[in-house]
């Protein structure tokens, strides 16, 4: 794997090390460099080595490049996880026993189930409390718990959820044998300063722990670390930006990571300064948000753009995107699928998304889906419909992926066994099922239904799921078809090919928020919803949260290529542009 001079140093370090890498810094090649090299150290052993990334997304992307790096067994001496992942299956589940209310086990109870959205609801209702919005839904999911127990975040600090709330939350899960992702962590910190011989474990089993995205971690994930460090048997190599940290919400700081490499005495000196997508105009316009030392430089083959980027006060967000943002991909001949529109939050992308759907363009994000992305058989769905309408090896790779993703969500199992020949064998029998039950049944609910029953009978079949497992798949076809209805989308109507569409995002253009946008790129950028109280959100009052909310432009700023559009609107008399846009930023207006 070819490295430049900067990226060769941080591999070729043999001691701790927190690297910091600018946006574009080709740091997943890094990552996969340096933890190939550490399963090369540890083949034949019974250690592994451990990476840490902050999404699913990342974890996918960096298994699906590091196998092309490595040996038949070499799974047996990596794991590539979310911090939740490493402590679910390293810590949490093995020793689970041994935490009252989890003696017989437990169930994972992720933020976007509907069970979920019942344990909030009736933490609430236990304070009077009814009738839950979606905002405050989402709001349960971001608490946090304290190493001492307690309950934080910005929810409670604006008042949304009290205290009693979140702790009665937690106490229901905990009484139904139940856990969320705050309580995976929370649990697994306690297990360890409980009973040094887990620490002793976990360090033993893990000779390297690679952790992306440091600048976005929280006390509670530094306090496991920092255990398994004390203990002198894992190499730490962090890579991460503190002009990229963003979650604060979530418990984030981006001093922690300064904290604990002066905590186990890692090296610092080592910096990726060489920006590799954005073009150079892009990159001054970062600079100007936010002045790197030593300064971030273009050397990719975007460097040669000239494109300056524009600004755009419009009637509305929908008038820009359709009057400028669209005719102007069309003028610098940039593929609609490789935009995005960038907002501060996803509640001004739901109404432009339906209005662009509306307007005849594919869109990926929200507003595209008529059922939440979530359900179970949803991605597995999407991904064979594409194939069915364009049949390509990228596809079957994407069938593999969602059936990886399928397995781990139904049985809490990575099968691995997937991306072997077996699984090979299987991925066609379905898509071969799928075609004969398209042409029996072109409606997409008809087509759905019975796919979900016969694919649960070959999953059984060939082992991949139990018999519990048989009607997983049906009941997830129920909640979706429950959705499209809530939606009021004409689901007689609906179609195999519209299912297909949203698995190839690469034909549609992507609304995100500029939360989630982090990790990503694309040719052009459209950010909008530029106003003040927007960003910074007008409950940003310490310098802190202004300080983040920079950071989250500057993040928005260094995920395009060659356009930026920064864009404001009328349709609201309030409305007033960002103080980014202005002197203390871009100085755009």
């Amino acid at each position: 794997m070819k490295l430049t001079s900067e990226q060769k140093l941080a591999v070729d370090c043999p001691d701790d090390l927190m690297l910091t890498a600018c946006p574009g810094s080709g740091k997943t090649r890094v990552i996969i460099s340096k933890l190939s090299r550490a399963v090369d150290a540890i083949r034949g052993t019974p250690r592994v080595a451990g990476c840490i990334t902050y999404t699913n997304t990342a974890v996918h992307e960096i298994e699906t490049r590091l196998r092309q790096h490595s040996q038949v067994g070499d799974e047996e001496n990596y794991d590539v996880c979310t911090i939740h992942s490493f402590c679910l299956n390293h810590i949490f589940r093995p020793f689970c026993h041994r935490i009252e209310g989890y003696e017989n086990g437990f169930e994972v109870i992720t933020p976007d189930s509907e069970q979920f959205n019942e344990y909030a609801s009736a933490a609430s209702a236990d304070f009077n409390r009814y009738n839950l919005t979606f905002r405050e839904f989402e709001e349960f999911s971001l608490l946090q718990i304290s190493e001492a127990g307690e309950p934080f975040g910005s929810v409670l600090d604006t008042g949304t959820i009290r205290r009693e709330e979140a702790l009665r939350f937690w106490q229901r899960l905990r009484n139904d044998g139940r856990a969320d992702f705050s309580l995976i962590l929370y649990h697994s910190l306690s297990l360890m300063r409980d009973h040094p011989e887990i620490v002793e474990f976990v360090a033993s089993r893990f000779s390297h722990i690679l952790i992306d995205e440091f600048q976005d971690t929280t006390e509670l994930q530094i306090a496991i670390l920092g255990l398994i460090a004390e203990r002198g048997r894992t190499n730490f190599f962090m890579v991460g930006d503190p002009n990229q940290s963003i979650f604060g919400f979530a418990g984030a700081r981006p001093d922690l990571a300064d904290i604990f490499a002066d905590e186990v005495g890692a090296r610092t000196d080592l910096v990726l300064t060489g920006n590799f997508r954005s073009s150079e105009p892009i990159i001054e316009h970062a600079e100007r948000i936010i002045a790197r030392n030593p300064p971030m430089t273009a050397v990719g083959p975007a460097r040669l753009f000239t494109e300056v980027p524009e600004y755009e006060n419009g009637a509305t967000a929908f008038a820009v995107i359709t009057e400028t943002f669209l005719p102007r991909l069309q003028g610098l001949g940039i593929p609609i699928g490789n935009a995005a529109i960038l907002a501060p939050s996803w509640f001004t992308l739901f109404p432009l998304g339906r209005r662009l759907r509306e307007f005849g363009v594919s869109i990926v994000g929200p507003g595209a889906r008529p059922y939440r992305r979530n359900r179970l058989f949803a991605p597995l769905a999407e991904q064979i419909c594409g194939h069915l309408m364009n049949p390509t090896a990228e596809s079957i790779i994407g069938i593999e992926r969602s059936l990886f993703n399928l397995f781990l969500d139904a049985t809490g199992k990575r099968r691995y066994d997937v991306f072997t020949y077996e699984g090979r064998v299987l991925v066609f029998r379905l898509v071969a099922e799928a075609s004969r039950l398209q042409e029996i049944h072109m409606g997409a609910m008809d087509w759905l239904t019975q796919a979900a029953t016969v694919f649960s009978g070959i999953l059984i079949e060939l082992s991949f799921f139990g018999t519990a497992h048989r009607d997983l798949l049906s009941d997830s076809v129920t909640e979706m078809e429950a959705d499209m209805r809530n939606t009021r989308v004409d689901v007689a109507n609906l179609t195999v090919d519209e299912l297909g569409v949203y698995s190839n995002g690469d034909a549609a253009l992507k609304l995100s928020s500029l939360h989630n946008s982090k990790g990503r790129e694309y040719d052009a950028v459209a950010m909008i919803d530029l106003h003040q109280g927007k960003i910074p959100n007008y409950r940003a009052n310490t310098p802190e949260a202004i300080a983040e909310a920079r950071r989250l432009f500057y993040v928005g700023i260094t995920r395009a290529r060659h356009y930026l559009l920064y864009s404001t609107d009328r349709a609201d008399r309030r409305n007033i542009p960002t103080q980014f846009l202005r002197a203390d930023g871009v100085r755009m207006v």
